[in-house]
């Protein structure tokens, strides 16, 4: 047979323009698409962590204030009436000044007029005895005759209080500090000197001079009553937001403002003040200032809200695209339990609110995310001691 011949191949001539510039707009397609889904994701996944740290920012700042509402009263949770709320005067001769607070629990401090948060201020006493208060008579300028000292030591802080009046918060009350508890003679005395230096019974014995006892004593006006342990560290810790940042300070120990929680805007506080005296608190018996002559021992439980502002910046986008179209709105509290109110704004930076939804600045509040954080917390320790 005769061989077939061989035919030759097409000559090879590569891709036309066409085909070029076909697969290069595929490309870019593809890397349009790419470049989208990673913008949005990342949008997705900054939004999700600033959320995840507000979650815990709200956590932390509400747990730090759980622990001092819920000591609060710790020392002097027994106090009748006219004892309960009295104004404590005292002397701090370390910082050479005058020391005087009220002898309630919780006060809150009502900034709604000035559209601020509020502050709180929590009272508590230290002692690692369960002590109750106990009664004295025959009272001098230093020192009085208790009916049990026991839980009373050397160094303790203690409130020294008469019997006041028939209305609330009428009795006297001074602050001193134990500087002898071991008298021989009796096992009821406590004394509390003005200068000269004694054993602390909780510094290893240590002598020093007392810091809150004045060569005046506690007065005339204090022939009976009751005393009231605080013991050796007792705090007033005054919980507030600056720039953002919630914080307490210690106004019995006289220190700086401390950090608790960033991206804490707003507090809210109300008392639940039990005004018809039947142990429960309705839902008209949350408010936020006390009445007049307020019964403190009343005073049952404290309602906080805290509002809390993520990080995250997100500016509006375009209704149904792929950018994140979010516009907050006026986040609010339940004022009462029931009532929803609203929280009142401000830029971010602290100054008056000067922009609209869709205002595209990073100072426009409306362009982050809130969360409310919402908790009621029974003034325990009077609870018990009543």
């Amino acid at each position: 047979m005769k061989p077939t011949p061989l035919r030759p191949r097409p000559a090879q001539r590569g891709m036309t323009l066409v085909e070029v510039l076909v697969g290069l707009a595929i490309g870019m397609i593809g890397m349009l698409v790419i470049f989208q889904t990673v913008s949005v994701w990342n949008a997705r996944t900054r939004a999700t962590t600033a959320g995840n740290d507000s979650q815990v920012t709200g956590t932390i700042a509400m747990f730090n204030i759980e622990r001092d509402l819920r000591l609060a009263g710790q020392g002097f949770g027994t106090a009748t009436t006219p004892v309960m709320g009295c104004q404590v005067s005292g002397y701090d001769g370390q910082a050479s000044a005058a020391v005087g607070f009220p002898m309630a629990p919780i006060v809150i401090v009502d900034n709604t007029l000035t559209n601020r948060p509020d502050e709180i201020a929590a009272l508590y006493g230290t002692s690692p005895y369960f002590t109750t208060d106990q009664r004295y008579g025959a009272g001098t300028a230093h020192s009085i005759g208790t009916y049990d000292r026991t839980g009373f030591k050397s160094g303790d802080l203690v409130v020294v209080s008469n019997t006041g009046g028939a209305q609330p918060a009428t009795a006297d009350c001074q602050l001193v500090e134990v500087t002898d508890n071991s008298s021989t003679a009796d096992t009821k005395t406590l004394s509390f000197v003005d200068t000269v230096p004694y054993t602390h019974f909780y510094r290893n014995n240590v002598s020093a001079p007392p810091r809150f006892n004045t060569a005046a004593g506690i007065g005339a006006s204090f022939p009976s009553g009751k005393v009231f342990s605080l013991g050796p560290v007792p705090h007033r810790m005054v919980w507030s937001i600056v720039n953002g940042v919630l914080g307490k300070t210690d106004e019995f120990q006289v220190t700086g403002f401390f950090p608790i929680a960033e991206g804490v805007v707003d507090m809210k506080a109300e008392y639940g003040y039990d005004e018809d005296a039947n142990t429960m608190i309705a839902d008209d018996e949350w408010r936020k200032a006390l009445p007049v002559a307020a019964d403190w021992t009343r005073v049952r439980a404290i309602r906080v809200a805290l509002l809390v502002r993520s990080r995250n910046y997100e500016k509006p986008g375009v209704a149904n695209s792929a950018e994140q179209n979010y516009t907050a709105a006026n986040p609010k509290w339940h004022q009462g339990g029931t009532v929803p109110t609203d929280f009142f704004m401000r830029n971010v930076d602290g100054s008056a609110d000067t922009f609209a939804d869709g205002d595209l600045d990073p100072n426009n509040w409306r362009n982050y995310r809130y969360t409310v954080y919402e908790k009621i917390f029974p003034v325990r320790n009077v609870i018990w001691g009543q």
